[in-house]
C-alpha cells in the first residue's frame, strides 16, 4: 500500500469525508453538478475555464466501487441536464418541437452512462488508470456521435474552448477531438489528485508521490506541448488578400420565412444586394444566405420523357403544368442572370434546386454560383441534410415520426442527398461551400480538401445557413464556434452569410474577425485572407476520433480475451 492511502479508511470510520469522498456518496448530485458545470462552459454562459473541472464529479464515479445501479442512474441524470439544458433551443423551431427537444436530450444523455460503464469496466475489470481510460472513451463516444442519423457533432468538450486560440491550433493534426482528448485528461487528473494527494509525510518531510509524479509529468507535457505548438502555428501565419466578399445577413423570423410573402423577401433580399454593390471597392462575389431565394432554380434535362416529367409535377404540385413549369424556368433564369450581369457582379444564390431527369427529379438544398455575362451556372448539392427539417429518417418504417416534425396536413419534406464535394471557381479562386449545419461537420468539409480531383485545395469556404429557425438562441453562438474548427483543421478562411445571424468572417487560426449582431439584417464585406499552409487533419481526417471508438468497440471482447487467458495461465500447474 502506498503511503497515505488509509487516510480515506480512517476518515470513513470517524465519519469525516471530503467533499469529494462526500460526492460520490451521492451520485445523482455528482452527475447533475457535471452536467450543470460543462453547460455553464458553452454559450450562452461561456465560462468555458470549467470545462477543465466540470467532469470531475462524473469521473469520480467512475472510480467508485459498489452502489452500480446508482451511479449509472446519477451519470444519466448529468447527460440528461447538460443536454437538456443545451438543447433547449430546439423547441423554437415549432409549438410541437419541445417532444424532439425532450426525445434528442434524453437519446444523447445516454452516452454518458455508456461512458461511465466503460471506464468502470476498464478501471476496475481491466486495471487500466483513469488517466488513461477517461480521455479515451470520452473522445471514442465523441466521435461516435456523427454516426446518428445525419450526425450531430455539436457540443464537443473542444468547442467550448473556440476562443482560447493557442490552445486549438492542435486541431489541424487531431481534429478538435485533440482539444477534447486534452480537456478531459485534465479531468481526469484532477480526480486522481483528489483520491490520492499529490504529497505525502515521510520522515517530517512532504514528497511527492512517485505514481503522482508521473501523472503530472504526462498531463503538462502534453499542456505544455499544445501550447509550444499553438504558439509556433500562431507566429507563422502568411495570409494572402483573397476575394473581397460581401456576405448579406437577412433576419427574417422563420413563420415570415414560410409564408407566402415571397416576394417581400425577394424585394427585402435584392436592397440588401444593391446595396452590397455599391461598395468601393467592389466586392468580387455577393452571397446569399441559405434558400434566401423563394422560388427556386430549375434544371430540365431534354431526355426526359414528357410523361415522366408530367409525373414530376404531380409530385411537386397538384395541377402544376410541364407548361407552366417550363415558363417559371424560364423566369428564374432571366431574372437571377439579368440581376447578375446588371450588377457586373457574381452572385452565389441560395435555394432550393429541382432537377429533372429521365431517371428521376431531384430536389435539392443548393449554392447556385451565377457568373455576369455566362449563360452557364456552377452548383453545390447539399450533402449532409439536417433529420426532421429536410427529410424524414425511416418514415417508411415509422410513420408516426411525423409527430417529431412541424409538418402537417400530410406535406414532408424530401429533399435530395448531394454526393460530391465539389468546389466552385471564382475567377482564379477555388471555393467550397457549405449549406446550413455543414459547416460543423469535420469529416464532410474535410472531403472539399481531400478529393481534389486537381490536386488544389478551395482557397475559401463559405457557409450559407439560415437560423431563423433559433433566432435570438443560444443555437447562434454555438453554430459560429463549432465552425471555427472547420478554419484550423484545414487552414483556410470561413465567410459565413446567415439568416438572423451571425455572419462572420474567421481566418485560417480560428480568429473571429468580423461579425454581424444577431437579428439584424445587413451586409457583411470582408477580404479573405487566403492561409497558404496545408495541414495533417485534411490528410489523415479523424483518425484520433476513429482509433478511440475502436477502443470502445473493441475494449469488451479484448477484456474478456484477456481474462481468459490470465485465468488459463494461472490456473496452469
Amino acid at each position: 500500500m502506498e503511503p497515505g492511502t488509509a487516510v480515506t479508511e480512517s476518515r470513513e470510520s470517524d465519519g469525516r469525508l471530503s467533499l469529494s469522498e462526500r460526492v460520490s456518496r451521492h451520485p445523482i448530485a455528482a452527475g447533475i453538478i457535471s452536467g450543470l458545470a460543462l453547460w455553464a462552459a458553452f454559450p450562452p454562459m461561456e465560462f468555458s475555464a470549467l470545462a477543465w473541472v466540470a467532469l470531475v464529479p462524473l469521473f469520480r464515479l467512475a472510480v467508485e466501487p459498489g452502489a452500480r445501479w446508482r451511479v449509472y442512474l446519477g451519470a444519466w441524470a448529468g447527460g440528461l441536464v447538460f443536454w437538456g439544458a443545451s438543447l433547449q433551443w430546439i423547441r423554437l423551431t415549432d409549438p410541437s418541437a419541445w417532444t424532439a427537444w425532450v426525445v434528442m436530450a434524453a437519446i444523447l444523455s445516454v452516452w454518458w452512462p455508456a461512458f461511465l460503464g466503460l471506464t468502470r469496466y476498464a478501471v476496475f475489470g481491466l486495471k487500466i488508470p483513469l488517466l488513461v481510460a477517461a480521455p479515451i472513451f470520452w473522445v471514442g463516444l465523441e466521435h461516435s456521435r456523427i454516426y446518428i442519423l445525419s450526425g450531430f457533432p455539436w457540443y464537443y468538450l473542444a468547442h467550448s474552448q473556440y476562443q482560447a486560440i493557442p490552445v486549438i491550433q492542435i486541431a489541424d493534426i487531431t481534429g478538435a477531438l485533440g482539444v477534447s482528448f486534452l480537456i478531459a485528461t485534465v479531468n481526469a487528473l484532477l480526480v486522481d489528485l483528489l483520491r490520492l494527494p499529490l504529497f505525502y509525510r515521510s520522515e517530517g518531510r512532504s514528497r511527492l508521490r512517485p505514481k503522482q509524479r508521473l501523472r503530472l509529468a504526462i498531463v503538462g507535457l502534453g499542456i505544455l506541448g499544445t501550447l509550444i505548438y499553438g504558439a509556433y502555428r500562431l507566429s507563422r501565419p502568411e495570409f494572402l488578400d483573397g476575394p473581397r466578399l460581401a456576405m448579406i445577413q437577412t433576419n427574417f423570423e422563420q413563420h415570415y420565412k414560410s409564408g407566402a410573402d415571397w416576394q417581400g423577401i425577394l424585394n427585402k433580399v435584392e436592397s440588401l444586394v444593391i446595396k452590397a454593390a455599391g461598395y468601393d471597392p467592389k466586392p468580387d462575389l455577393i452571397v446569399w444566405p441559405e434558400t434566401s431565394y423563394p422560388w427556386g432554380t430549375i434544371s430540365i434535362d431534354p431526355a426526359t420523357p414528357s410523361d415522366v416529367f408530367a409525373g414530376h409535377m404531380r409530385q411537386i404540385s397538384d395541377g402544376l403544368t410541364p407548361d407552366q413549369w417550363r415558363e417559371n424556368e424560364r423566369e428564374s433564369g432571366k431574372y437571377l442572370h439579368g440581376f447578375t450581369d446588371a450588377l457586373k457582379i457574381p452572385m452565389m444564390i441560395g435555394g432550393l434546386r429541382y432537377e429533372h431527369r429521365p431517371e428521376g427529379l431531384r430536389k435539392y438544398n443548393a449554392a447556385v454560383l451565377l457568373t455576369p455575362g455566362s449563360p452557364a451556372v456552377q452548383v453545390y448539392r447539399k450533402i449532409q441534410l439536417v433529420p426532421f427539417g429536410e427529410y424524414i429518417p425511416l418514415i417508411d418504417l415509422l410513420p408516426w415520426l411525423t409527430v417529431f416534425t412541424p409538418y402537417r396536413d400530410g406535406y414532408l419534406p424530401t429533399l435530395t442527398f448531394g454526393r460530391e464535394a465539389n468546389s466552385l471557381d471564382l475567377g482564379p479562386y477555388k471555393v467550397a461551400v457549405g449549406i446550413c449545419f455543414e459547416d460543423t461537420v469535420p469529416h464532410l468539409i474535410r472531403r472539399f480538401f481531400n478529393e481534389t480531383p486537381d490536386g488544389r485545395q478551395p482557397d475559401v469556404l463559405i457557409d450559407m445557413s439560415n437560423d431563423g429557425w433559433f433566432r435570438g438562441s443560444a443555437e447562434l453562438d454555438m453554430h459560429l464556434a463549432v465552425s471555427v474548427f472547420r478554419c484550423i483543421e484545414n487552414r483556410v478562411p470561413l465567410a459565413r452569410a446567415v439568416n438572423t445571424g451571425l455572419s462572420a468572417l474567421i481566418d485560417g487560426d480560428g480568429r473571429i474577425l468580423q461579425v454581424l449582431s444577431r437579428d439584424t439584417e445587413g451586409v457583411l464585406q470582408v477580404r479573405a485572407p487566403l492561409d497558404p499552409r496545408t495541414s495533417l487533419y485534411s490528410m489523415w481526417g479523424d483518425w484520433l476520433g476513429l482509433s478511440c471508438l475502436a477502443v470502445c468497440i473493441g475494449i469488451w471482447p479484448t477484456g474478456m480475451i484477456y481474462k481468459r487467458l490470465r485465468s488459463s495461465l494461472i490456473g496452469r500447474p
